[in-house]
Order: structure tokens, then sequence, then C-alpha cells
């Protein structure tokens, strides 16, 4: 009898088209190749990268936002559409900050605006249900 996975796509989600990668403003960042990846917005320490080079949300395939085709979903890749994944995020600053972004941080004003439509938002998650909803 073959045992269940937690890794198995629930049937109604396979439906559902990923967005390219300028949509999400993916670029993959080639000074941070070597870096330690569990630190900071990287692809790799983000809840829907998938080793080892996907991304549940965004296409491997087409150009990024510096126009450079790569045909994966770089671990030292960043988009707007990051969240973190706490099982994989190591903290080298103050243990109080510790999976919080620098939006939530103190003296710290963020704003995000959408690419293809100019408009802002206050948080990561704004701009992601923004860019979900209207630029599928």
């Amino acid at each position: 009898m073959p045992q269940d996975s937690t890794q198995n796509i629930p049937q109604e989600a396979t439906k559902l088209k990923k967005l390219a990668k300028v949509t999400a403003r993916y670029m993959e960042m080639e000074q941070f190749k070597d870096s330690d990846h569990h630190t900071g917005y990287f692809c790799y320490n983000c809840t829907y990268f998938m080793k080892p080079n996907h991304c549940a949300i965004v296409t491997d395939e087409g150009a990024d936002v510096y126009d450079k085709t790569s045909g994966e979903i770089a671990p030292h890749g960043i988009c707007a559409l990051w969240e973190p994944n706490e099982s994989e995020m190591h903290s080298t600053s103050n243990s109080d900050m510790q999976g919080k972004s620098d939006e939530s941080a103190t003296n710290v004003s963020a704003t995000f605006s959408c690419e293809m439509c100019n408009q802002k938002f206050n948080s990561r998650e704004e701009l992601k249900q923004h860019t979900m909803q209207k630029h599928k």
C-alpha cells in the first residue's frame, strides 16, 4: 500500500498557472551565488522554493528582469513574492529579529510597487495577492 506523502499537490492546485519571472520581479543575484542562502531574502530561504532549483509559483523558463534566461529558479535568486521559510532561515543578527522581515522592523519604511501597473503596496503580502489576482 503506497504511503501518503505531504509532497502531493492537491488536484485543484494543478490547474493554477505559475507566474512569469518578470511578473514576479525575479532576478538572479550572481554575486551571491556562493553565499550562505539561509540568511536574507534569497529564493532558497523562501517557502515557495522547491529544491534544487524550482518555485511553486514562478516558472523556471523565460527571462528575468535582467533579460537573462537560466531555465531554473536559482537558490541565489530573489523576487517580490518572497515569503520566509522559517525552517530554512538562520539569523546572523539579533535573535529577536529572527524571522522578521525589514518591513516589520522599527524605523524601516518599505513600499512595494507592481512592475506591471505601478500600483503601490505597504507589504510584500499585498503585492503578492495583487500580482496573483490581477496579473495571472
